[in-house]
């Protein structure tokens, strides 16, 4: 059984995290080939997802060096803490 560690974050998804904020991936949801084409570029648990610019539907990140565009719907199935 895993222990927590210091206060949890409630799960928010990424379409949700504001420009200059960093979080970090806790889950990917979605069919199957969404959650794999995400896990593909870099989402997946445990690693860190910098938002660079969040409006107008789309967000672009940061993630493990490579900067990505996602529309708001793919965004919110990448849920971040």
């Amino acid at each position: 059984m895993r222990m927590p560690q210091g206060p949890q974050m409630p799960a928010m998804p990424l379409s949700m995290v504001h420009a200059g904020d960093t979080v970090t991936v806790s889950r990917v949801k979605g069919a199957a080939d969404v959650k794999r084409h995400l896990e593909t570029l870099g989402f997946v648990e445990g690693s860190q997802v910098h938002v660079v610019t969040s409006g107008g539907g789309n967000i672009i990140v940061l993630v493990k060096g490579a900067r990505f565009g996602l529309d708001a719907k793919v965004a919110k199935n990448v849920m971040v803490a």
